[in-house]
């Protein structure tokens, strides 16, 4: 079946080499092989404004988040806080909630007749994460909106007379987050822990001040990705209504088959960064390339996801019985590789099915109003805002 990619003009132009250094100083990966050693090798993170952090004054530092550790630290913060993201901790904790938010988005469609289906997946999106992270004592779709601001502000932390304005704005988005949202939920927490992450944050002892860039990171990484692949798979079924039917009449693992499928065409994040630590040598095309300790890495996802050695032939036509080789994610690298892989694909994956399940399935639904494209610079990937459905 053949698709129309919508981000098919942020791939770049037929890359010469799988690995290559460019006029940029970068080097830039757009084979699946090496993309998949570099993850592996010896690098840190540098992607999701992680560098940014390394310049804030000594004084001023607090623990890195989780997305921006590397080595022991990451690796036993991960161990800690995998049981909230286990395809168990899905079914049985989740998918209750999950299923309650998609009904609410039908009973909205079917009483107003049409809405903007960005906004209907950032609700389920929001209150998904907000259940595990445990920023449950405030209205979501309000914090929702506190979290879209801050994702969009300029985080460059440089302060200078010029960009005084823009810090302080920041600061001040930060600061109605904190005393709206994570206030009310670590004192609900200290009161009443639960099986959330904040809880487990607090019985570390990890500051307020930690919690706060946490909740922030988990919020993007668990709120933005999500909704924007909602919205993407919605986009692509409803104007294939073979596809729509398909996902409609097929079991769970089938659908799951076309998501992971259009998420391998659509990768939510388009690109990783990662710093080398120490000289790599990466296999390529027969050859050993030598990457330099501390060069800057640019891994192409677009092109990653569709590098014929791993996905086949035609590797930019959909195909959700594509076969793949043993280790190879069925979305190739849409959520990443190594130990900064994403742990929330088993929530992201149920979340999209549960709710376009129920979405999809209303009689007329239709496309109003063509998604407008954009595109998230902290996330390096799109945005489709003003997706007017209607009944």
């Amino acid at each position: 079946m053949k698709i129309s990619p919508l981000t098919t003009p942020w791939r770049i132009p037929s890359p010469t080499r799988p690995l290559y250094r460019g006029s940029d100083g970068l080097w830039h990966v757009t084979g699946y092989p090496e993309a998949r050693a570099i993850l592996l090798g010896d690098v840190v993170q540098a992607g999701f404004k992680a560098e940014t952090m390394q310049r804030i004054p000594r004084r001023w530092r607090i623990e890195k988040p989780v997305l921006f550790q590397d080595g022991e630290a990451h690796r036993e913060q991960r161990r800690q806080t995998a049981r909230f993201f286990t395809p168990t901790a899905v079914q049985e904790r989740y998918l209750p909630l999950m299923q309650k938010v998609a009904s609410q988005a039908v009973e909205e469609l079917n009483h107003k007749r049409q809405a903007d289906l960005n906004r209907l997946a950032a609700h389920m999106a929001t209150g998904v994460v907000a259940e595990v992270v445990g920023l449950t004592e405030s209205p979501l779709e309000a914090m929702a909106a506190r979290l879209d601001r801050i994702l969009h502000a300029d985080l460059d932390i440089a302060i200078t007379f010029s960009r005084l304005p823009a810090y302080l704005r920041v600061q001040w988005l930060i600061f109605q987050f904190y005393r709206k949202d994570v206030k009310p939920a670590i004192a609900a927490r200290r009161t009443h822990p639960r099986e959330d992450v904040l809880s487990h944050l607090l019985a570390q002892g990890a500051s307020e001040q930690s919690i706060l860039v946490e909740c922030i990171t988990y919020g993007a990484a668990g709120m933005v990705t999500t909704q924007e692949f909602i919205c993407v798979a919605a986009w692509h079924m409803l104007r294939e209504p073979a596809l729509r039917e398909r996902f409609l009449s097929g079991d769970r693992e089938a659908r799951y088959a076309i998501l992971y499928e259009i998420l391998r065409l659509e990768p939510v994040v388009g690109h990783l960064f990662r710093r080398a630590v120490s000289d790599l040598t990466i296999e390529s095309e027969g050859t050993q390339v030598i990457i330099p300790a501390g060069s800057l890495i640019d891994l192409h996802l677009h092109e990653i996801n569709a590098d014929a050695r791993v996905v086949g032939a035609e590797p930019f036509t959909f195909n959700d019985a594509r076969p793949l080789e043993k280790g190879v994610n069925r979305a190739v690298m849409g959520f990443g590789n190594g130990p900064h892989r994403c742990v929330g694909e088993y929530l992201a994956m149920a979340e999209t099915e549960v709710f376009l399940g129920q979405v999809l399935a209303l009689p007329g639904l239709h496309i109003l109003k063509e998604p407008r494209l954009g595109r998230n610079e902290t996330i390096q990937g799109y945005e489709l805002r003003d997706f007017i459905v209607g009944l």
